[in-house]
């Protein structure tokens, strides 16, 4: 089987010889350029996770972000139900291919999957609310591996195969994804402001996918983000015409976004409400 994070360390100074090799072949200004986007991107890129608002609530309540394999192991010995049921159930259409990807490498049950971020509310058409993850939890990282896009659109062929080592050459651990953005977004930064950048790291129809080993907690998060649109949404529903008759479903996102408010207010989490 396959260590990504191995294939990725090991990568990690040819995509540094890339990276000076197409300074070489830039003009002064334009290498210039690149070298102030990499530095950025080094200083502001953070892993973050899109999920769901009970999942940031079980964090609040002390509890560990859980995998898509530890949900469902954790259901399944609740509910007597297959795990493969389950999984099937959690992933739908995606379900063969992450599957197949996850068993394609050492420990790939261990994956946690997140995306690197610089500003904004990340991917929200998988979970409206991000979790930006700290600094100092993304430096302790030991087991890192970064793509230029979704791995499960990278590394399958039309045919439905997996071949991994089509992309092989393009994967970076974190601490060098700053070399593999920079490459991979050398001719579009050209004509951008600063303020643009961010859109470059991670857009709706593009991002840089982060696989990675390790335990988040609560501790782990340096900020949730949210649309104001999906936080006042919430607020209403919450802080709002008390007395309705609320169906099951609504009282406990109730629930969950009081406990969420309530942990923002103590300052045990920093949530921000983007426009």
């Amino acid at each position: 089987m396959i260590n990504i994070f191995d294939a990725a360390r090991t990568n990690a100074e040819p995509i540094r010889r890339a990276f000076d090799e197409m300074l070489l072949r830039s003009t002064e200004a334009k290498a210039e350029l690149i070298r102030q986007f990499a530095t950025w991107v080094e200083s502001e890129t953070l892993i973050s996770i899109n999920t769901k608002l009970y999942v940031v609530t079980d964090l609040i309540n002390g509890g560990n972000y859980h995998n898509t394999y530890e949900w469902a192991q954790e259901q399944s010995l609740l509910s007597g139900r297959p795990l493969e049921e389950l999984l099937n159930e959690r992933l739908g259409p995606h379900y063969e291919g992450r599957v197949a990807f996850d068993h394609e490498f050492e420990n790939g049950e261990n994956f946690r999957y997140g995306a690197l971020n610089a500003g904004g509310s990340g991917l929200t058409y998988f979970d409206p609310y991000c979790l930006v993850l700290t600094r100092e939890f993304q430096l302790s990282l030991h087991d890192s591996a970064c793509l230029p896009g979704d791995s499960l659109k990278l590394c399958f062929l039309t045919d439905g195969s997996l071949d991994f080592f089509r992309i092989a050459d393009r994967i970076a651990p974190v601490d060098h994804s700053h070399l593999l953005v920079a490459t991979e977004r050398a001719s579009e930064i050209t004509g951008l402001n600063t303020a643009e950048w961010p859109v470059l790291i991670i857009s709706s129809n593009r991002y840089f996918e982060v696989i990675f080993i390790g335990e988040i907690t609560l501790a782990s998060v340096g900020s949730v983000r949210v649309s104001k649109s999906e936080y006042d949404a919430k607020w209403d529903l919450t802080f709002l015409n008390l007395g309705a008759d609320r169906k099951e479903a609504e009282r406990a996102l109730v629930h969950d976004f009081f406990q969420l408010r309530r942990a923002e207010v103590q300052g045990r989490v920093k949530v921000e409400v983007l426009s």
